[in-house]
């Protein structure tokens, strides 16, 4: 009677589908082997797998006539996120994670084990060698074709040196594409030397690149009064007063001065204590939110600028830090780990976002901070990450920066995990917030407590603002919690048992169609609705960070993952490798957003058949645990549910003891 979605990436009630997507484009044929282009009529490699290796849509705009969609990749993002992870891991007590492993229904890493890696064929490089070339793409909105744009290697020589490429912006006909360089110390989130990409936007002519040394990071672009700017990081922190505030400058707002013939001429406008990385406009100032940058000791936070007209290179010192994680989290340890994402200007307010990313992670400083924090068994590896690692705020800030500030927390906690050394019992307490505020519509995460980044990418379209998440289920679940990777084994020093594995797996993710989500603001007065919970149906989509709108027309959406597999649609779960370009086309007759707001796989029927589904199928206690567990967690919903879940396993059995 009622069908569910065939296809990973769709929902066409909301009218959300799949425009483009990643196709499988290497083989790969046994650690430490080459591994092979997919090339258009070639065969398989003798005991060659399909992978698809182009994992994010990470750079994201349109040009300024609304033409065309473009965007630029990242590679095999799990294992560069992983040697980025294992940078905290000295002092922690715990050993690297960086093991090889091969699982053919999730995602191969062979870290510095691979034969790019040991040949030295970029962009690999040491333990980044699973990184591949990146790519640039360009979507025609009127016929509805994507074509790769990637330049060759005689037109940027350079390009096979980038790990990523993160921002692009777009005005007077140019496009530009920053990328980041491959670095051994962490992999492409953690930032490196800045190139970028101009192409003209009416005929995507290729106009040349060039390289920054200067810079080591940018993330995103933002068009303000007819302008268009753009964050970096820098690559030397300036001395302690020369920017804006005390701090030592770690980041400059860059202002676009160039034209096609010459698309690389920029001048400073802002420089920060902390990286810039998303921005907003709002009423006639630029306000952006700040990552920790290069030996940076200023907290993330949000910045302001001087009014539109006044901004100048001799202005560039006049920005102002108006709200910081060190007003709202009652953990310095935590608060020091927190970066902003998105900030957007929506109904009178500035929507702003905490959350904390892969390079820095509050739960390995917390072990390194204190020694003393049990960590010897799996459940006391868990109530430290738990507790450690809040998920993402939402707040928002009206009259920024003049002394009658407004600070709303919209989804957050009444009271954090603080660790207290000396303290007794275990050291953690629960503290109030800062702003000592109830949250006013929701827990953190929008009340998932694996949304570990809340407004990934945000946009307001026809009146409303879109967030993106980016959720961790997946992630601790298969490769975490997997015993193919060997993930625990590796950090504890010791053999993990399988079914203990997957006994926490069942009970701490009993849904495993849960992947990245956009929540939806209609006005400033009611909590945000889902639009998804599920990536669009495609359990592989862990994140949406790219939210672009086209006009008052449609609204684009960039996913991002890190699996290789599958290459070709699954079922229970929905899924499929690969970033994905979306499009919600808001008068779609087949939509019914009021009734539906949620896609079926998170509906009622479609946990109920999907239950009987797995169950039958291969891994019969790992599912058969979740079909039993899953309506449990559904009417016990909240950010202690794993928490209570694994002390409750704890306490029972016994069974994930063991010393």
């Amino acid at each position: 009677m009622f069908a569910g979605p065939s296809t990973p990436g769709e929902d066409r009630r909301s009218g959300v589908t799949v425009v483009a997507q990643a196709e499988p484009d290497r083989w790969w044929c046994g650690f430490g082997q080459r591994t092979e282009p997919i090339t258009p009529g070639g065969e398989r490699p003798a005991g060659g797998r399909a992978q698809i290796t182009q994992h994010y849509i990470w750079a994201f705009t349109a040009d300024d006539a609304g033409r065309s969609v473009w965007w630029g990749t990242a590679t095999n993002v799990t294992s560069a996120g992983f040697v980025t992870v294992a940078t905290d891991f000295p002092g922690t007590g715990m050993a690297s994670p960086l093991r090889p492993w091969d699982d053919p229904e999730n995602v191969t890493c062979e870290f510095s084990a691979s034969y790019d890696s040991a040949h030295q064929v970029l962009p690999a490089q040491g333990v980044v060698g699973d990184a591949v070339p990146v790519q640039v793409w360009q979507y025609d909105i009127a016929d509805g074709t994507s074509t790769n744009r990637t330049p060759t290697a005689e037109q940027c020589p350079d390009l096979n040196k980038l790990a990523g490429l993160r921002a692009a912006g777009s005005l007077a006909n140019v496009v530009l594409i920053g990328g980041i360089e491959t670095t051994t110390e962490a992999g492409a989130q953690a930032g490196g030397t800045v190139v970028l990409l101009a192409y003209r936007a009416s005929d995507a002519e290729f106009l040349g690149w060039r390289r920054f040394p200067e810079w080591n990071n940018i993330k995103n672009f933002v068009v303000a009064g007819d302008r268009l700017y753009f964050g970096v990081g820098l690559a030397e922190a300036g001395e302690a007063g020369t920017g804006s505030g005390p701090n030592r400058p770690t980041g400059s707002v860059q202002r676009w001065s160039g034209d096609e013939q010459d698309p690389f001429r920029f001048e400073e406008v802002g420089l920060l204590g902390n990286q810039p990385s998303y921005f907003t406009v709002h009423q006639g100032r630029i306000v952006t939110g700040t990552w920790v940058g290069t030996r940076s000791r200023e907290h993330a936070g949000v910045y302001v600028s001087p009014p539109l007209e006044a901004l100048s290179p001799d202005t560039r010192t006049q920005w102002r830090l108006v709200f910081t994680a060190a007003q709202l989290f009652p953990d310095p340890v935590t608060a020091r780990s927190m970066v902003s994402f998105a900030v957007t200007s929506f109904a009178g307010w500035v929507y702003a976002t905490f959350g904390i990313p892969s390079i820095e992670p509050s739960f390995t400083r917390h072990l390194a901070a204190y020694p003393e924090i049990p960590r010897e068994t799996l459940p006391d590896l868990t109530v430290a990450f738990l507790r450690s690692s809040p998920a993402g705020v939402v707040y928002r800030l009206r009259d920024l920066g003049e002394p009658y500030q407004q600070a709303e927390l919209l989804y957050g906690e009444r009271r954090y995990w603080t660790y207290e050394p000396g303290r007794g019992g275990d050291g953690w307490t629960l503290r109030d917030n800062l702003l000592h505020q109830d949250p006013k519509f929701g827990r953190g995460g929008f009340g998932d407590r694996w949304n570990d980044y809340v407004g990934w990418g945000a946009a307001v379209f026809r009146g409303k603002l879109y967030m993106g998440t980016f959720n961790m289920a997946k992630i601790l679940r298969d490769i975490t919690l997997n015993p193919s990777t060997g993930v625990l084994e590796r950090m504890l020093d010791r053999p993990v048992n399988a079914t203990e594995l997957r006994l926490l797996r069942a009970l701490a993710f009993p849904d495993d169609r849960v992947a990245g989500q956009v929540w939806v603001f209609d006005n400033a007065e009611d909590p945000a609705r889902p639009l998804t919970t599920t990536g669009f149906n495609n359990a592989c989509t862990w994140g949406i960070r790219g939210v672009l709108p086209v006009g008052d027309e449609y609204l684009f959406f960039g996913t991002n993952q890190g699996w290789q597999y599958p290459t070709e649609p699954r079922a229970n779960p929905p899924r499929r490798a690969g970033w994905q370009l979306l499009k919600l086309t808001p008068d779609h007759r087949g939509q019914s957003r009021r009734r539906w707001p949620v896609d079926w796989s998170a509906g009622a029927l479609r946990a109920v058949s999907g239950t009987i589904g797995t169950v039958v199928e291969t891994d019969w206690l790992d599912k058969g645990l979740r079909a039993v567990v899953r309506p449990v967690a559904r009417v016990m919903p909240g950010s202690d549910w794993p928490e209570n879940a694994i002390r409750a396993m704890d306490r029972l059995s016994g069974l994930l003891r063991f010393r």
